[in-house]
């Protein structure tokens, strides 16, 4: 542990463990409020809700980078949570209900930074480089499927949305 803080200092990965419980937190929640309170099937979780599927990807590699030093693995998430979590801040409408994922989208793109941040204090392109190529490889694929089947089952989303 004390390699990662000579290399990114202290207060940087303590922030990147606060900002990861609260990732977790906001997931947890997510996945309470789809699961437990709407009772989705597991398909229309993972899919309408691609958020959680993205933060899981992500703070596997945040765990991976806190017991092997390895700062690629903090790339992993890197893509879905641009790609949800950023670009959810301007999709998503801002008041009432909808201020719920939205804070869980502010979380997201706080931990991209972070990590961005963290890679490049360090210097290590290489990583960062990494990182994002096995995200995309991870990722697109399940974004390009989640955008289909979002696409191909619009009454269910908008059901469980309560749109319609």
């Amino acid at each position: 542990m004390n390699e990662i803080y000579l290399k990114i200092g202290k207060p940087t990965f303590i922030i990147g463990i606060v900002l990861a419980v609260l990732l977790l937190l906001v997931s947890v929640n997510s996945t309470f409020y789809y699961l437990g309170v709407l009772k989705v099937k597991f398909v229309e979780w993972a899919f309408f809700n691609a958020c959680v599927p993205s933060n899981i990807g992500y703070l596997v590699g945040f765990i991976i980078f806190i017991i092997t030093k390895e700062k690629s693995a903090l790339g992993i998430g890197i893509l879905p949570m641009v790609f949800f979590g950023t670009m959810g801040l301007f999709i998503f409408p801002w008041g009432g209900v909808a201020n719920i994922p939205q804070v869980g989208h502010v979380v997201m793109t706080l931990n991209v930074i972070w990590v961005i941040y963290t890679i490049l204090k360090t210097g290590d392109y290489k990583a960062l480089g990494l990182g994002l190529l096995v995200s995309i490889v991870l990722y697109v694929p399940f974004i390009a499927y989640q955008q289909h089947y979002c696409r191909t089952h619009t009454d269910d989303l908008q059901r469980i949305l309560g749109i319609k």
